[in-house]
């Protein structure tokens, strides 16, 4: 099986993450983990309010602008952060993901629309809830309406904070938000500690997969094993695989292999070959339980080649039987999208 580095690494635009909810939710604490141990990512984030950091993890601080060690950049922005956005894109050290939170409850619907900026793309977006909040099992119309509209954008849902509060209300938790938005992923933390692969994907550089990693050739009956996390476990660590194939993929084959496509497995993104449009490269992304599959450029020097890099929770990885779909749809060929169970 050929490296494929090049068709892995293709990629135009800047993938954005968008961090939304309430205030003191642990938006902060989320940024700040996911910048802090980004593991070998060049990742910026754009933020609203400051954000506390040790002295020992600067390297470089310049207004509103900060350089962590590990070559990570927070950027102040007062105004929505589309000029600070716009600088990033065009830098000459572009960063590799970029993550934005606004001050305050930001609407998610209106934030997503950063990642259609010239020099982005979007990866996905984020909903923080504080579990420890009494009033998420006492909301009245407004507050349910409010907390489902955006839960429902999110493709994934971190429910904070579950170090405050027992399991049992972490659970009750977890079903009020399940009923609110049944296709969004909701998974738990404590101080916003979560691990960066499952929300940003992996690095496409080889260092990103060690030794754990499963690599396996791309077959549409193979799926990492999809039983569910258990609830009363916070997702710290990953897994990830690395799925490959020179040879070109029927695109029906790859769809319903990406609708079934849920469990353990949160994020993916990569390159595919498909048969039936083998000129052009595909650009496959996977978060939460959503996926799509966009059309990309001509394959041009590169080896056309399916690579895929999948991040998932809990350990080890096989094949399995499907897990019951919900609700999947495809559009066009051009960029085909669905939400697995």
């Amino acid at each position: 099986m050929q490296s494929g580095r090049s068709s892995l690494g293709h990629r135009e635009n800047i993938p954005l993450t968008i961090i939304g909810g309430a205030p003191r939710a642990g938006k902060t604490a989320l940024v700040r983990h996911l910048l802090e141990h980004a593991a070998g990512r060049r990742a910026a984030a754009i933020v609203g309010d400051d954000v506390e950091i040790e002295q020992t993890l600067i390297a470089e601080s310049d207004g509103p602008r900060i350089v962590l060690d590990n070559g990570c950049t927070y950027v102040r922005a007062d105004d929505d952060g589309t000029a600070a956005l716009a600088a990033l894109s065009a830098s000459r050290d572009r960063p590799e993901h970029v993550v934005i939170d606004r001050a305050g409850f930001a609407d998610l619907r209106r934030m997503t629309g950063y990642g259609y900026m010239p020099g982005y793309s979007l990866n996905g977006a984020v909903l923080v809830v504080d579990a420890s909040n009494p009033a998420l099992s006492n909301m009245d119309g407004t507050d349910e309406s409010h907390l489902q509209e955006q839960a429902t954008i999110a493709n994934v849902v971190l429910l904070n904070k579950v170090d405050l509060i027992d399991a049992e209300h972490a659970v009750a938790a977890q079903r009020t938000l399940e009923r609110l938005a049944p296709t969004t992923r909701v998974v738990w933390s404590d101080h916003g500690r979560i691990a960066p692969p499952l929300l940003l994907g992996l690095p496409v550089e080889p260092s990103a997969l060690d030794a754990r990693a499963v690599l396996a050739e791309w077959r549409p009956d193979y799926l990492p094993q999809h039983s569910r996390p258990t609830r009363t476990k916070t997702c710290e660590n990953h897994c990830a695989w690395c799925l490959v194939s020179d040879a070109p993929i029927d695109g029906r084959e790859f769809r319903m292999w990406a609708q079934r496509l849920t469990g353990r497995v949160m994020s993916g993104h990569g390159t595919v070959y498909l048969r039936d449009e083998p000129q052009h490269r595909h650009v496959f992304h996977f978060l939460g339980r959503r996926w799509r599959l966009d059309r990309g450029s001509l394959w041009g020097d590169d080896a056309p080649a399916t690579r895929l890099l999948l991040a998932g929770v809990g350990a080890g990885g096989g094949s399995g039987s499907s897990p019951r779909v919900e609700r999947a749809g495809d559009g066009p060929r051009a960029a085909d999208i669905g939400d697995v169970a």
